[in-house]
């Protein structure tokens, strides 16, 4: 008769100990060492809705996730949604600087690092990936470094059509709508465009460039690192078009394997799921935003980089970041561009964050990253 007590005692500690390892002291000190998240003081708000705020395992403390919901991920759209709930939990984490919870009264800047394509939001931290917490100690930059999910296909777009499931992700909705404003009203942050950088590798230097052209009131720095920045080309049409069918509007595990995640069709049929019809493209394609001025605001603040050169590594991509670059030289926009012999891969990227940050915040590196040399006239 004592067993049933026992394991009711069993269970009870096991979810006391389980509470315990996903809350978060809030205040100057926690069992975590001498830092510990700070408590937020709007966890629902601009759209968002809080579900959990934890420390992320292996960084050391002072990187916390956030996970939300919000009614941009996702949206229902063409039908019925074959997944119920329409909204998935998406994280978002936050790197804040060491003396953050010492100096309470103290606006810090905040930049936005974007990721990659079929990446998710643990990319930038991941110690054989971007490893940030490292890339960053000793830099320029001492202010708070947000990397939200944009999922492995998001494209950084408010998707205009919609999966095989009939509903669609609103990336540019949750980011620049809801993302920068919640991230506003719990931190510490300097609530204004020129506290606000965005930068990010592949997808995400897409993702970069499109928000910065879009956003020059909410954004006053801007690194692409490898971007994408011509959707009108037929590679880019076809990474992308690929990247709707084999992942579509997965997000880390979820929807990965399910094919209602996904987008068929061809390839015209997909980029207007993710864009829209190409009559909207100029308004979401860098190349276009460049030669509509859309820029202007980011000169001596907007740093582009990519390998390619000499006709091996990533030399589409190499091409259009060069065909970018003179498009902003032919606006007199003043920009850091460096390009080299490099590969598609995170020992390039990581060299190129450093230095980005250096030249926004710092004091402009004399050579580009990458054994590169002078930047590229």
């Amino acid at each position: 008769m004592r067993r049933p007590s026992v394991l009711r005692r069993v269970l009870a500690l096991l979810a006391t100990a389980a509470a315990l390892a996903l809350s978060v002291p809030a205040g100057p000190a926690g069992a975590a060492g001498p830092f510990a998240l700070p408590s937020l003081p709007s966890p629902n708000a601009a759209g968002l809705t809080l579900r959990s705020w934890s420390v992320a395992a292996g960084q050391g403390g002072r990187m916390g996730d956030a996970s939300v919901t919000t009614a941009a991920v996702f949206a229902p759209h063409g039908g019925t949604p074959t997944i119920d709930p329409v909204q998935v939990p998406v994280r978002v984490r936050v790197l804040l600087p060491a003396d953050y919870q010492r100096d309470p009264a103290r606006p810090y800047r905040v930049l936005y690092l974007l990721h990659g394509g079929t990446g998710d939001v643990e990319q930038w931290s991941k110690t054989d990936e971007g490893n940030v917490t490292a890339a960053l100690a000793g830099s320029a930059f001492d202010g708070i470094v947000v990397m939200p999910e944009a999922g492995k296909a998001g494209w950084y777009s408010d998707w205009p059509g919609h999966t095989d499931g009939f509903f669609a992700p609103q990336w540019e909705t949750f980011h620049v709508g809801q993302l920068v404003p919640w991230i506003d009203a719990n931190f510490n942050t300097v609530k204004a465009a020129s506290g606000r950088a965005v930068a990010g590798v592949s997808m995400g230097g897409y993702g970069a460039l499109r928000y910065a052209g879009r956003y020059p009131q909410v954004f006053s720095a801007v690194g692409a690192f490898s971007p994408g920045t011509d959707i009108y080309h037929p590679g880019a049409q076809a990474v992308i078009a690929d990247s709707a069918w084999t992942v579509g509007a997965s997000i880390l595990w979820t929807g990965l394997f399910d094919g209602k995640f996904r987008v068929t069709g061809d390839t015209p049929y997909r980029m207007a799921t993710v864009f829209g019809p190409p009559a909207t493209w100029p308004g979401q394609n860098p190349v276009n935003l460049a030669l509509d001025g859309k820029y202007a605001s980011y000169g001596g603040k907007m740093a582009l980089y990519a390998g390619g050169a000499g006709g091996t590594g990533e030399t589409d991509i190499g091409a259009g970041t060069a065909a970018l670059h003179q498009d902003l030289k032919d606006r007199a926009v003043p920009h850091r561009y460096c390009q080299g012999a490099g590969e598609h891969k995170w020992p390039y990227w990581v060299p190129e964050l450093k230095d980005f940050v250096a030249y926004v915040y710092g004091t402009k590196p004399q050579s580009c990253p990458n054994g590169w040399g002078p930047e590229t006239d």
